[in-house]
């Protein structure tokens, strides 16, 4: 099949998910949103193997790759908190917007000081929301430091975290390594027809407790790195 058929598809699943944003409730948006999230998975062959059960709380997922919003979508249909650059993407930023996103300017302190306002009070039980708590994305194989931002709510709001390892075995999926945006990504992914699976492990919930924000942060870490190491593998000899 042709690259372009499958790109086109994908633009056909943007434009339908557009429309819907429409007149859908938030929460029924959320629903189609995953259900075309597993049907592009399945399409593109992005096999994704989950382990263990997801409980509530704040979702956050470590971060290699613009493929990462299909995969936590496919396991979870839920808001997340993203970059004020995105909301300005075509077709992609009202989807966002309406399964409920938290939009930060990252070079703005204002703008980083009302985001954690409102993460602080933010029911994660009643309105689930997805975050990377690196804040961007690291290279296959690695999970850079974390930002605060999650701990220190889940420290203010009595929440748990509920974390989840996303390891692929084809480091093509780093779209990010040779620094592309979002778009040429998205064409590099189709026309060099990238394949993977992915194993997604729900961890333990991680409650924090009050001054436990920064251990348990790293402590979150330095599990997550035990399952990346031993399982994000290059396992099609890129």
């Amino acid at each position: 099949m042709l690259w372009q058929l499958d790109a086109l598809h994908f633009l056909v699943v943007l434009v339908r998910l557009r429309f819907r944003a429409l007149w859908l409730s938030r929460e029924n948006f959320r629903r189609a949103v995953q259900n075309e999230a597993v049907g592009l998975a399945k399409r593109y062959k992005l096999e994704i193997y989950v382990h263990g059960e997801p409980r509530p709380g704040f979702l956050a997922a470590n971060h290699t790759s613009y493929a990462d919003a299909v995969v936590i979508e496919a396991l979870k249909g839920a808001g997340s908190v993203s970059k004020m650059e995105v909301k300005n993407y075509f077709l992609i930023g009202p989807i966002v917007e309406k399964v409920g996103t938290l939009w930060v300017r990252r070079d703005d302190r204002d703008s980083r000081v009302e985001a954690m306002q409102k993460l602080n009070a933010w029911n994660p039980v009643r309105d689930p929301i997805w975050i990377f708590p690196e804040g961007t994305t690291t290279p296959f194989g690695e999970i850079g430091e974390f930002k605060m931002g999650v701990f220190k709510a889940a420290e203010h709001s009595g929440h748990p975290i509920q974390p989840v390892v996303i390891c692929y075995n084809n480091p093509m999926i780093d779209w990010g390594r040779d620094n592309k945006k979002i778009f040429i990504s998205i064409v590099h992914f189709f026309s060099e027809k990238v394949r993977t699976s992915v194993r997604c492990f729900w961890l333990e919930p991680v409650v924090v407790g009050p001054g436990e924000a920064y251990s348990a942060a790293e402590k979150l870490r330095r599990k997550m790195r035990v399952y990346i190491r031993r399982f994000e593998r290059d396992e099609h000899g890129t």
